[in-house]
């Protein structure tokens, strides 16, 4: 599954390491919680609410 940065929707890359799993946007250079990565249809939706 693909997942999305909240802040500039881009898409995160997922790094893995000793049973855990964090994401990283190359974007913003950030390390993003789990909490806070979006799915492609909450990106889908937030674009449909801006029109």
């Amino acid at each position: 599954m693909t997942y999305y940065c909240p802040s500039c929707k881009g898409e995160l890359s997922e790094e893995t390491g000793c049973g855990s799993v964090s994401y990283f946007c190359n974007h913003c250079k950030k390390l993003i919680s789990r909490q806070s990565i979006l799915k492609k249809e909450q990106v889908d939706e937030q674009k449909d609410d801006k029109r």
